[in-house]
């Protein structure tokens, strides 16, 4: 097997990026008053962004932002409330060999969990005793 050699006309080759054309030395008074205004104006524009907000806007956007923030703080705490009223509490209980493979084959002829049949045990006896 050999191997085929690569030449420089196998790859593209990029062509150079032009040069860019030196200003004319031409009449250089009409081109500086343009240059002043927009130096001028960009100046007029970054000091305007850069001006200090009175004390009232300063108090305003303050309480805005606490407002915010406990808006953010309260839905969190909701949310956490709200998980843990989810949180599930398990029963251990000790079963001997006989009840556990009862609760086995229950589970797998009905397609369920083990937990799930002994949840549904639980219920009803609770609702049939009156609790």
């Amino acid at each position: 097997m050999s191997k085929g050699g690569l030449f420089l006309s196998d790859f593209t080759i990029a062509a150079k990026a032009a040069a860019k054309p030196v200003p004319s030395a031409g009449p250089v008074g009409a081109e500086r008053p343009l240059a002043e205004e927009s130096t001028q104006t960009e100046a007029d524009a970054s000091l305007a962004m850069l001006t200090k907000r009175t004390p009232a806007e300063q108090e305003k956007r303050a309480r805005d932002r606490a407002a915010t923030q406990e808006d953010a703080r309260s839905s969190l705490k909701n949310l956490k409330r709200a998980k843990q009223r989810e949180i599930k509490f398990y029963v251990n209980v000790a079963l001997d060999q006989a009840t556990k493979a009862r609760l086995k084959r229950a589970a797998d002829e009905n397609d369920l969990k083990m937990a799930a049949v002994m949840k549904a045990a639980i219920d009803f006896y609770l609702k049939e005793n009156g609790y």
